[in-house]
């Protein structure tokens, strides 16, 4: 019978190293795409779910034995993305585009007819954009409830918010969505 993710933190918690594989055998998908979901940026999302369970080993003394792990875990992810995002906004704030002619650009979807492609960028950098405009609390719970399919409950339990809280950033966040896409596609 295999060890459940409570018996794994308690062996991480007394310095077992080993529990440490099966945690993330059965986790880092999920909190993959949770950052994924956050940041839209593959490799920023792998490392925050490195960084998520080194900060899980380091704190598996401070886990409430009485406490689910994944929602503890999403948690980490989540604070973790944020994170990551503010460095990647304020290392881009820091840096200075290129000017043109100085760089090559390369069109995705060949088989696409131009007009198309040009749409689908625009429609995608609108979405983009509008979801990272987004404040921090809001985008991270508009992702765990449409990227994964998390109820209100579980992302109450998972940020340790209150469910009316959940309720309302959600709320907040699809309806500035919409105001921010509002003609995309149309």
């Amino acid at each position: 019978m295999e060890p459940s993710d409570r018996d794994l933190m308690a062996r991480l918690a007394a310095g077992d190293r080993d529990a440490l594989d099966p945690l993330m055998d059965r986790h880092h998908r999920r909190l993959y795409r949770i950052a994924l979901g956050y940041l839209r940026d593959p490799d920023l999302a792998l490392d925050v779910v490195q960084e998520t369970f080194v900060k899980a080993f380091q704190n598996a003394s401070r886990w409430d034995s009485r406490a689910e792990v994944a929602p503890w875990l999403v948690r980490i992810a989540v604070n973790q993305s944020i994170d990551q995002y503010r460095r990647v906004r304020r290392r881009r704030s820091a840096e200075e585009p290129l000017a043109d002619g100085d760089h090559h650009t390369t069109l995705a979807a060949e088989d696409a007819p131009p007009d198309r492609r040009v749409l689908g960028r625009e429609i995608g950098e609108r979405i983009q954009a509008a979801l990272v405009g987004l404040p921090d609390r809001q985008r991270a719970v508009f992702v765990l409830r449409h990227c994964e399919d998390m109820t209100l409950e579980e992302i109450a339990q998972s940020l340790q918010m209150n469910l009316g809280t959940v309720k309302s950033a959600l709320h907040r966040a699809v309806r500035s969505l919409r105001e921010r896409l509002e003609g995309v596609g149309a």
